[in-house]
């Protein structure tokens, strides 16, 4: 087999750690070699989805005053922060050269960081296509698409993660909502460093490399970047943070802030509203497996609905504004 071009590009500058790859899918044709891309950023940013409307999901003004970079990827998945204490791999293959099933495509390309992990002495495992896991908590982002012809796969290891900064930036509807999501994050979220694992950046980039020779079953040749490809991912760049791009969806979306939000494979945020007897209900709820697992609700006039919020627990999110109904039928039979 032909094999695999490495490009370990240790700490490089934010945008060069999302414009390389993207670069590469542009340009790749079935004569150009398939390649895995190991970096990190040298500063923090933040990185929009393809399909996230920029003024949903962050708060500007925060972003700003943070000093956080934001640009666009062109694939899907969600809003994230990244920094250096987490480990990029970037597969850009041609997609004849990859399995035609989406679920095969990244159970291929994630089996490399899947067994680092196991390497490390984790029970690390792939749930729900994409997301890898250890101990039922999530340990790395994943994301994947095809641009031009190149069939794409990208996640990262993360060692640390400022759990502070990824919920102070988000645009949401309510104080309720953004603690339920931070809740959520601090628990389904787990780091290398909260697992103890003493491994440096360098000691797992060298074990990815290992990894992904063996699950590809093709070697790895390192390889540099030519100043061709280094001009021309600059240009990239500037595409990826530009207002035009950032505003990408715009026109067919409101201003409003998020009203959900994925945590995980087991965790997500959702915000709602009703009319209920009078009352003007707003809810915040985090919700596994389509069942309530906490509901935060508020309401004009004010009430406490605390005993509601218990009763909401173990209700399926889709059936919340039944449950108050039917609570609210009981108070008046009882009354």
């Amino acid at each position: 087999m032909n094999p695999i071009r490495l490009l370990n590009l240790g700490s490089i500058p934010p945008l060069q750690t999302q414009s390389v790859y993207h670069m590469l899918a542009e340009r790749m044709s079935v004569d150009e070699p398939d390649t895995i891309i190991l970096c990190r950023p040298n500063a923090p940013y933040l990185c929009l989805g393809y399909h996230q409307v920029f003024e949903n999901t962050f708060d500007p003004e925060e972003c700003q005053r943070r000093g956080l970079p934001i640009l666009r990827r062109r694939l899907g998945g969600g809003a994230t922060y990244l920094d250096g204490n987490q480990i990029f791999y970037q597969c850009i293959f041609h997609h004849s050269r990859m399995p035609a099933m989406l679920k095969d495509i990244y159970a291929t390309a994630l089996a490399a960081p899947v067994n680092t992990l196991k390497k490390l002495g984790l029970n690390a495992e792939l749930r729900d296509t994409n997301e890898i896991e250890v101990d039922g908590k999530r340990i790395a982002g994943t994301g994947g698409g095809r641009i031009g012809e190149a069939c794409v796969v990208v996640g990262n290891l993360l060692f640390d993660f400022d759990f502070e900064a990824m919920t102070s930036v988000w645009r949401t509807p309510s104080s309720s909502f953004r603690s339920l999501a931070e809740k959520a994050l601090c628990q389904q979220l787990v780091t290398l460093n909260q697992l103890g694992i003493s491994a440096s950046l360098d000691e797992a980039a060298d074990m990815l490399v290992e990894s992904f020779e063996n699950s590809f079953h093709r070697p790895l040749q390192p390889d540099t970047l030519t100043s061709d490809e280094l001009e021309i991912a600059r240009q990239t760049a500037k595409e990826l943070v530009s207002d035009e791009f950032l505003a990408l969806h715009k026109e067919n979306n409101n201003r409003d802030p998020m009203h959900f939000l994925k945590i995980s494979a087991r965790a997500f945020i959702h915000a709602d509203e009703a009319q209920m007897s009078g009352w003007a209900v707003r809810g915040s709820f985090w919700v596994s497996q389509d069942m309530i697992q906490t509901a935060k609700l508020e309401s004009n006039p004010m009430r406490n609905w605390q005993q509601v919020e218990e009763e909401l627990r173990g209700v399926p999110f889709k059936k919340w504004q039944e449950q108050i109904h039917a609570h609210f039928s009981n108070e008046t039979i009882l009354s």
